[in-house]
């Protein structure tokens, strides 16, 4: 049975089917958590297990120190509660002698049919060792790879969801550019605005309140030089706050430049949001594919100025404005 993905999972625990055992591995560690707590509601009828009973139904393991006979005592010894024993094994790809875990393994099937549930959840999955190969043929193998720039905006507005929260496109739009990403790290700073009802860094509220961030986006993509530095002074002298800005011009870049590369070779850019597509078609007749390479570079060296020398970036702001607005 070929690699699973996260929303072939759910869609077996929506018809009431179970694996024995699952390894999951991959990158987006948010991912993997979200998958568990659905695997667990599964089993328990909720994702949260009373603290009084967890240690009766739910074992947790380190792939780095754990016995797997341990592991295999542990799974096949009946809960003393009755019910589904469930086993967690972190940093599975650490545990010794994980081939003896073959016991465990099986075909999908009614949680009545079941006397436990084995998730491991790992950093990788090595292809090239045998116990892996009857993983792929026994067990769900899942992988929770990073979140590509077409499906950042879907996970970020359930994220938001989530915590109750109503975005405005253009925070959308800043927490798509947050580098490095991951959901993790959007999570994160959805959370620090649930706790402090205020913005963080990533949302530049602070930059909206003097003079708007997204104004100078906005004029300065449509090339206007006379809106773009009369936004710059409201900004360019605290780069604090620039420096996320910086991220946010240059993600937009890119999108400019993947939209023009696919309209010359008549490609579909609509895996675009269609708020960003809709920016992106006012601006990119403006723009050659050269002198957004160009900008990119400029940027790049911006970025760079600004963090080594941060006490007088408002020259070099001008000269980034200046060059490419009209």
């Amino acid at each position: 049975m070929p690699k699973l993905e996260p929303k072939q999972i759910q869609q077996e625990l929506e018809k009431g089917l179970i694996w024995p055992f699952y390894w999951i591995y991959g990158p987006e560690s948010l991912k993997s958590k979200e998958l568990i707590k659905r695997i667990k509601k599964a089993i328990f009828g909720t994702d949260t297990v009373d603290e009084s009973t967890a240690s009766f139904s739910i074992q947790s393991f380190d792939g780095a120190e754990a016995d797997v006979y341990s592991i295999l005592d542990m799974a096949q010894s009946p809960s003393l509660l009755g019910g589904i024993r469930l086993l967690v094994i972190r940093d599975a790809h650490q545990l010794k002698n994980s081939e003896l875990l073959v016991d465990l393994l099986g075909p999908a099937r009614q949680l009545s049919q079941l006397d436990g549930v084995c998730i491991a959840v790992a950093k990788d999955f090595d292809a090239r060792k045998k116990f892996s190969k009857v993983l792929v043929e026994r067990a769900a193998v899942v992988a929770c790879d990073e979140i590509t720039e077409a499906q950042r905006e879907a996970w970020i507005l359930y994220l938001a969801k989530r915590r109750g929260l109503e975005l405005q496109p253009s925070q959308v739009m800043h927490l798509n550019a947050i580098d490095p990403w991951s959901l993790d790290i959007v999570d994160q700073e959805l959370e620090k605005f649930t706790l402090t009802g205020s913005q963080s860094d990533v949302f530049l509220q602070s930059l909206d309140r003097m003079g708007g961030v997204d104004d100078f986006i906005e004029s300065f993509f449509q090339r206007n030089k006379k809106l773009s530095l009369e936004h710059l002074g409201y900004f360019a002298d605290q780069p604090d706050q620039t420096l996320p800005l910086l991220g946010l011009l240059t993600w937009n870049v890119r999108q400019l430049v993947r939209f023009i590369s696919d309209q010359s070779g008549h490609q579909n850019s609509s895996k675009m949001s269609f708020y960003l597509m809709e920016r992106i078609k006012r601006w990119a007749s403006l723009w050659g594919l050269h002198e957004l390479i160009s900008l990119q570079k400029d940027l790049f060296r911006l970025d760079y100025r600004t963090k080594q020398t941060p006490l007088l970036p408002l020259g070099s702001w001008s000269q980034v404005v200046i060059r490419y607005t009209r």
